[in-house]
């Protein structure tokens, strides 16, 4: 059976993602990738223009969608919604995007940690904004009185590695902690924990008065 344009697309990224991730996007060729995809490696040059093209695809549509889910949240939120509560939900929200994409989530935040143009781009694009959106609810929550003062740096460190241990270190939770991708219970536990974290690092409460 002949695939679509769109099936065909898809399984080059499937392919991609997958051994980007268990080989490294060093060691995997375009010829790999044609193969475990099922197409000519001229199908690959035709829709991302070879290995590179295709890897700026696969971080620029994660980085898309993550600003989306992350501007998805302001807008429903924000006007409806406390600062705290609008941040707890962004953090849901994000976590589970990276847990329907865990592969994918993987292989960007191991690219981050590498220094070329591409990911100079990604950052003054994306995470540039991702720092503007969490800047400004962390200071509309300062006005409203619901967030203490904290360091934009520091909190944006704290709180990305969190969210992103999970994916960056699988082989670690699966060996050494025995926690698997489909645990649901744990991955509750686990975002229980990030949002207990921002209870004790950010949040102020109103003070109960004594009767």
């Amino acid at each position: 059976m002949t695939l679509s344009n769109k099936d065909t697309k898809q399984a080059i990224i499937d392919a991609a993602i997958r051994l980007f991730t268990t080989k490294g996007y060093a060691d995997t060729s375009v010829r790999d990738i044609a193969m475990k995809a099922k197409v000519n490696v001229a199908t690959i040059s035709y829709y991302f223009n070879g290995k590179q093209g295709l890897l700026e695809s696969l971080l620029t549509n994660f980085y898309e969608q993550y600003i989306n889910v992350m501007e998805s949240v302001l807008k429903q939120s924000l006007d409806n919604n406390s600062p705290r509560d609008t941040l707890i939900c962004l953090v849901h929200n994000v976590f589970e995007y990276q847990k329907k994409n865990p592969q994918l989530t993987r292989l960007v935040v191991r690219e981050l940690s590498l220094d070329n143009v591409l990911i100079r781009e990604i950052m003054s694009t994306y995470l540039t904004k991702e720092k503007f959106i969490i800047k400004s609810l962390l200071e509309k929550g300062v006005a409203h009185g619901q967030f203490r003062k904290v360091t934009l740096s520091l909190f944006l460190m704290q709180l990305k590695s969190l969210l992103s241990m999970p994916f960056l270190h699988s082989h670690y939770l699966i060996e050494v902690l025995h926690i698997q991708s489909h645990d649901k219970h744990t991955w509750h536990l686990f975002e229980e924990e990030v949002i207990n974290w921002l209870e004790l690092t950010l949040f102020i409460y109103p003070s109960k008065q004594v009767s």
